[in-house]
């Protein structure tokens, strides 16, 4: 999200924001606008590329340290859940960042020179809806009519995640 919880080219489909919000037919941000920026940066070739969260510090100290250690362009994309913007307790953020990791909606990888090169597997698969349930950005889904398709549709993009990064041990 923007400054002031505008929708962004990277606001996740479903979600309400202040320029998106959860009222029509279809509320909250429309699927397949969406830019994954980490994908976009790789395309680019960036020499390294990697995504991290705050809910695995050692992997987000460990990736940042890398980057700073290489020459040239580097990108890392970290989750930092916005309990603002996004309707969650704030003492829930850590437990937010991980539950988008475990669940298969944000792949924790390492690129080099567009080609994925080490990918941090998922400890304990969830869900999708005990990461939504936690923001008020989704709460419409689970209204009086639980939107079953959009939610199925959320998780048909983790559980591509997943399988796009191999993101399962064993």
């Amino acid at each position: 999200m923007n400054t002031g919880v505008q929708r962004s080219s990277a606001t996740p489909p479903a979600a309400r924001t202040a320029t998106t919000p959860a009222m029509g037919t279809s509320p909250g941000n429309v699927f397949g606008t969406g830019k994954n920026v980490p994908r976009i940066a790789m395309a680019h070739r960036i020499p390294y590329v990697a995504t991290a969260s705050v809910s695995n510090l050692r992997d987000l100290e460990a990736k940042i340290t890398h980057a700073m250690s290489l020459h040239g362009a580097r990108y890392v994309h970290i989750l930092v859940p916005c309990p603002l913007g996004w309707g969650s307790a704030p003492e829930d953020t850590i437990k937010v960042a991980r539950l988008a990791v475990e669940s298969g909606l944000f792949p924790l990888f390492e690129a080099h020179d567009g080609c994925v090169t080490s990918r941090t597997p998922i400890r304990e698969r969830v869900p999708v809806t005990e990461y939504l349930k936690l923001q008020k950005r989704f709460a419409h889904l689970f209204g009086k009519a639980r939107d079953e398709e959009r939610i199925a549709r959320i998780q048909a993009m983790a559980d591509a995640n997943i399988a796009e990064y191999g993101l399962l041990e064993g």
